[in-house]
């Protein structure tokens, strides 16, 4: 599931949007197509996957602090390294700074692609928080308070720390986060489960396809009933369904770094290619994805070799020193 939603992502990346950077390709072409189907389980995956690991190991009261202080080494950290360096990239390129000026806020502020760290630094905290105080009680009342607000299109006003994007996100990381916690009811019925999961995301397929014929492109909606059934029939049906690859396992420890610089990778690809001229598309795809996932792994790698490194890129502790 971590290698889908990171192909989604970052070929999404490479076509971009219809007027931003990418390829700018409109409709009716196949890979604008294919862009804008997607935009639906993208991010969700990724919010399922870190609900699933998160209900492994949740915080309890005498943990809750150790727990906050490890996500925010884990997330905010390499997110502020990450947010730096792709300020100082697009400055040297484009000589502009983010929020005329005021490149401070890009910290705390909806920020490109990195509001997905920013709302994870308000989720965990709180769900952490609550669910170590309750026990685990508050997950279901939670649970279906986010999942009418993704079908009733409820969302906060407001950028800081993009909190406008919490009830995108929030409903299908407690989706993983239950799905763990009850995984023997629903292996002890899975036929029945999988039926009703794949039911929810071909229906919320169909009626996006039956939006694409009405309106020429399907919907974009991320806050509705269609983008509900979608994505979160596409997440339980993965998790019941895929296989677990263990050639391909390596890929999800890398996921984070991919995540935070795969755009820079992307961008210099695709005017590295227009700079000699190759306009394909196809190829524009193809190396821009590829290059887009190795080099952040080689970064990684790079990364994890010295102890400041990994703290600042990676967010890792320090490896202990032999003795």
């Amino acid at each position: 599931m971590r290698s889908i939603a990171v192909l989604l992502l970052v070929s999404f990346h490479v076509i971009g949007g219809v007027r931003t950077d990418g390829l700018q390709l409109s409709h009716p072409h196949p890979l604008r197509i294919y862009g804008d189907l997607f935009v639906d389980v993208r991010m969700p995956l990724f919010a399922f996957v870190a609900g699933a690991v998160y209900a492994l190991k949740p915080p309890q009261r005498g943990t809750l602090m150790p727990f906050l202080l490890g996500k925010f080494r884990r997330l905010a950290v390499p997110g502020i390294t990450a947010i730096t360096v792709f300020m100082a990239f697009g400055y040297a390129i484009d000589g502009r700074l983010p929020f005329e000026g005021h490149f401070w806020q890009a910290y705390y502020r909806h920020y490109e692609i990195f509001w997905f760290l920013q709302v994870m630094l308000i989720i965990f905290p709180l769900l952490g928080a609550l669910d170590a105080l309750t026990r685990g009680a508050i997950l279901w009342p939670a649970l279906i308070l986010s999942l009418l607000a993704i079908a009733m299109g409820w969302s906060f006003d407001s950028d800081l720390m993009a909190a406008n994007r919490i009830t995108h996100l929030l409903g299908y990381l407690l989706l993983g986060v239950a799905f763990i916690r009850h995984v023997e009811t629903l292996e002890a019925h899975r036929g029945l489960a999988v039926t009703l999961a794949a039911s929810a995301f071909l229906a919320g397929l169909a009626i996006n396809l039956w939006i694409m014929r009405e309106t020429g492109r399907p919907s974009t909606e991320r806050l509705d009933l269609q983008s509900l059934l979608f994505a979160g029939g596409a997440c339980v049906t993965a998790m019941l369904v895929l296989p677990r690859l263990h050639w391909l396992s390596w890929l999800g420890a890398f996921s984070l770094t991919i995540y935070l610089y795969h755009i820079l990778v992307t961008s210099g690809a695709r005017r590295t290619l227009q700079a000699i001229d190759i306009e394909s598309s196809v190829v524009h795809l193809l190396l821009g994805t590829a290059l887009g996932i190795l080099l952040p792994v080689l970064l990684q790698v790079i990364a994890s070799r010295w102890q400041v490194t990994r703290l600042l890129v990676l967010g890792l502790r320090a490896r202990p020193r032999r003795t």
